[in-house]
């Protein structure tokens, strides 16, 4: 009687061809339109290209030394050495030295000096990956901080945040370029510094190196397995509703009288909706293997995660038909079908990688059914071990528990209105 009841509901859904289009076949054509639309937008261009440097002078830093040199010359005396060291010490001077004078950083970087009235339209333009501006009296007041012991003046970066790679780029380079300086600032401030001491430049090497371990996660993927696990939950929603038309059409009643217990009709629902989800994984899976060659190594992995979750869509219809049978109502699944889906599809990451927006949502969409899901599946397709996925699969086995057990408790124990 089980396995009829099984049959019942497979029998009911072949016959309704637009539940049929909505799980079997939409989700195929979002997947072929997201990949190729979206393609190019998620697997951009890594390749780095050479660093634009603006920089920006409101002042000529030999001027600026000149009148530093005039009015310290009347606090302490200024020898020939001490000059020295000053010149030694003009840290955009330095700096320019660094970046245009050296064969591996000229390789990498391309630096123009800008007007102060260039200033607003270069920011404006994006042309450039970083600009550097130096405001005025930056010099005089860096080497009053250096010898008079006043506050350690600062120039703004203005990076692109369109070109994460090459501004990243910039920010190391400044950053080694800190902390060397500083260092020999000091060694200058105690005497130790000589003519053949000079600023390190930077190391900068560009490889290309290739993870055979780890696949690329490209938009045909992603979008197979987001999309996958989106329409999947819809399965919940049409079985529960479907469940609801057969109480109003007194079959539960029928059915109790022929002394089957409810679980076991509610069990029926549970296998039923597992049974399907199989089916509707193993199409889309099957579409995107012959249309994108998406392949799936972790074979036994997938399977299990597959199973869990389809164990708590089934659990999900479980408890979507229980809330029906006591409202007597099918709003439960017209609502879930509806708008629960959608958000937990936005939450999960169907949609785009919620965790990029915000991590507080990556690990909301965690504990969801599809967000589990797919980050499972994403970390099989880059050849994922079991211990990579078992923080998922515990939590679909959590809620299938979970879900299962209200829908037990919740569902009615006689026919009729609940």
């Amino acid at each position: 009687m089980f396995l009829a009841l099984i049959q019942k509901q497979m029998k009911i859904l072949l016959r309704s061809r637009s539940e049929l289009l909505m799980l079997f076949v939409m989700p195929i054509i979002l997947i072929t339109i997201l990949s190729f639309a979206l393609g190019s937008l998620m697997e951009g261009n890594s390749e780095m290209t050479k660093v634009e440097l603006a920089i920006v002078l409101h002042d000529n830093e030999e001027e600026q030394l000149h009148e530093f040199r005039k009015v310290a010359s009347e606090i302490f005396p200024i020898d020939d050495e001490m000059e020295k060291q000053m010149k030694q010490m003009l840290p955009i001077s330095m700096l320019l030295e660094q970046l245009t004078k050296s064969e591996e950083m000229k390789e990498f970087i391309h630096v123009t000096e800008l007007k102060p009235n260039e200033f607003e339209n270069a920011r404006k333009s994006e042309e450039f990956s970083a600009i550097i501006e130096v405001p005025e009296n930056f010099t005089v007041n860096f080497l009053t901080s250096i010898f008079m012991e006043g506050d350690q003046p600062a120039f703004n970066v203005y990076v692109n945040e369109s070109e994460p790679i090459t501004s990243t780029v910039v920010k190391n380079i400044l950053d080694f370029y800190q902390q060397q300086y500083t260092f020999f600032t000091a060694l200058a401030k105690n005497g130790f510094l000589s003519d053949e001491m000079t600023v390190p430049t930077p190391e900068i090497k560009s490889e290309i190196q290739t993870v055979d371990t780890e696949t690329k996660i490209n938009s045909s993927i992603y979008y197979t397995f987001s999309m996958s696990v989106m329409f999947i939950l819809f399965i919940a929603g049409t079985i529960a509703g479907q469940s609801f038309l057969e109480k109003n059409m007194h079959i539960f009643d029928r059915i109790l009288l022929a002394r089957i217990h409810p679980l076991t009709y509610l069990a029926s629902m549970i296998v039923s909706t597992v049974v399907i989800a199989f089916i509707q994984v193993a199409i889309l899976f099957a579409f995107a293997y012959f249309a994108f060659g998406i392949s799936l190594n972790q074979w036994g992995l997938t399977i299990l995660l597959t199973l869990l979750l389809a164990i708590v869509v089934g659990g999900i219809t479980a408890l979507l038909s229980s809330i029906n049978y006591r409202s007597n109502s099918a709003n439960a699944s017209n609502i879930f079908s509806n708008a629960l889906v959608s958000i937990l599809a936005l939450l999960g990451g169907s949609f785009f990688n919620i965790s990029g927006l915000s991590p507080v949502l990556g690990k909301i969409g965690m504990w969801t059914p599809n967000g589990a899901a797919l980050d499972g599946y994403l970390k099989l397709a880059q050849n994922g071990s079991l211990s990579d996925i078992q923080h998922n699969l515990m939590n679909l086995a959590v809620m299938a528990i979970v879900l299962i057990v209200c829908a037990v408790l919740l569902f009615p124990k006689r026919g009729g209105i609940a």
